[in-house]
C-alpha cells in the first residue's frame, strides 16, 4: 500500500521537536484487531484514524511491527489515516470489519497521499512569512524609488564613482592617516535624528509596523534612518534596493552613501563564493566618506587602522567619530 513508500525523516524530526500527535504507545495490539501495514522501518509512528470531518475515532503510535490499529465508526465507510507526513483517505466496507485482521487491508480501497493537517499549517505559514517578508521589501525601498527613479540609479552610482576617482588623487585623497581631517558633517545633517529614536531591533527583526516607521522618517529626509534600511537590506541580502538607498544618499550629497557604496561593494565582491576583490576601493570610499564628515565611516576606517596597528590615528579617528556619534562609544 502506499503507506509504505512514505518518507519517514520529517515524522521523525518531528517527534524529536515533540510534534507528536500520540496519546498512548502502540508498542502492542491485540491480535485480532484490524490493522493496516506500514513500511517495516516506521515503529512508533505518530497517526490519528479519522472520520472525514475531523472526528478521532483512533490515535497513538504504530507498534513494534509498524502496524497502525483501526476501529469502525457506527455505519461510516470513509475514513482518514493521517499522520505527520501525510494523510491517506481510506474507504472500508462494511464487510472488511469481519474478516480476520490479517485480511482487513486488502480488502479496504487506500487513496493517494494528500498533505496532513501540520503540513498544510506549515505551508501557509510560510506562505504568510514569505508574503509579509516581500511587503517589508517593497516598504523599504518604495519611498526611494520614488524619490530617485530607478532608472537613475546606475547613473548615479556611475557618477558617484567618477567623482571618487577624482578625489582620490586629489590632496586629499592622498593623505595618509597622519594627516587625515577629522571632517564634521553640515549643521543640517548633523541635526538628522538618531536611530535611537526609531524601533531599529524590530526594524531588523522585519516587524510591519517598525519597516514602515523607518521608511517613513526616511522619506521626509532623515538619511539615518534609510541608513537603517539598508542595513536590513543588507541582512536580507536585498542588494537591489541597498543599491537605490546608496543612490538617494548620494543624490542627496550625504557623506554616508559613499560609506555605504564601499560597505555593499564590500558584501557583494564576496558573495555566493565570489572571489572577494575591491578591498582598496572600499577602503578609499570609506576615507572619502570620513573626509567628508561621516561618523560611521570614520569609525569603520579606525577599526582598520587599529587592525593594521596604527593606534594612535586610529585612536584620533575614533574620537572624531564618538564626538560627533556618541552612540557609537558603546
Amino acid at each position: 500500500m502506499p503507506l509504505r513508500h512514505a518518507d519517514p525523516r520529517r515524522a521523525r524530526r518531528l517527534r524529536v521537536c515533540g510534534l507528536t500527535l500520540l496519546c498512548w504507545a502502540g508498542a502492542a495490539m491485540a491480535a485480532d484487531e484490524p490493522y493496516l501495514q506500514l513500511e517495516a522501518r516506521l515503529v512508533e509512528e505518530p497517526y490519528q484514524w479519522l472520520l472525514p470531518d475531523g472526528t478521532v475515532v483512533r490515535e497513538g503510535l504504530s507498534d513494534n511491527a509498524a502496524r497502525v490499529t483501526v476501529a469502525a465508526h457506527e455505519s461510516c465507510e470513509d475514513y482518514v489515516l493521517e499522520m505527520i507526513w501525510g494523510r491517506f483517505p481510506v474507504k472500508v466496507p462494511a464487510r472488511c470489519w469481519t474478516l480476520p485482521a490479517a485480511q482487513f487491508e486488502s480488502c479496504v480501497t487506500i487513496r493517494p497521499r494528500e498533505d496532513s493537517a501540520w503540513q498544510r499549517e506549515q505551508a501557509e505559514s510560510v506562505e504568510r512569512q514569505d508574503a509579509a517578508r516581500r511587503q517589508n521589501r517593497e516598504t523599504r525601498v518604495a519611498w526611494a524609488v520614488e524619490q530617485v527613479g530607478a532608472k537613475r540609479v546606475p547613473r548615479i552610482l556611475e557618477a558617484a564613482l567618477a567623482e571618487h576617482r577624482r578625489w582620490l588623487v586629489s590632496d586629499a585623497g592622498r593623505a595618509g592617516p597622519d594627516v587625515l581631517a577629522c571632517g564634521r558633517l553640515k549643521p543640517a545633517l548633523a541635526a538628522a535624528p538618531a536611530q535611537d529614536t526609531l524601533p531599529r531591533r524590530a526594524m531588523l527583526d522585519g516587524e510591519p509596523d517598525a519597516v514602515a516607521a523607518y521608511a517613513q522618517a526616511a522619506r521626509g529626509g532623515n538619511w539615518r534612518a534609510a541608513g537603517g534600511l539598508f542595513d536590513a537590506m543588507l541582512a536580507d541580502e536585498d542588494f537591489e534596493s541597498a543599491q537605490v538607498i546608496v543612490a538617494w544618499l548620494l543624490k542627496r550629497e550625504i557623506p554616508a552613501g559613499y560609506n555605504k557604496l564601499g560597505t555593499l561593494l564590500a558584501v557583494t565582491t564576496g558573495y555566493d563564493g565570489a572571489a572577494g576583490g575591491g578591498g582598496a576601493l572600499v577602503e578609499g570610499l570609506r576615507r572619502h566618506a570620513a573626509w567628508r564628515g561621516d561618523p560611521a565611516a570614520q569609525m569603520d576606517l579606525a577599526n582598520l587602522l587599529e587592525d593594521a596597528g596604527d593606534d594612535a590615528n586610529a585612536a584620533r579617528l575614533r574620537e572624531c567619530a564618538i564626538a560627533q556619534n556618541p552612540a557609537l562609544a558603546r
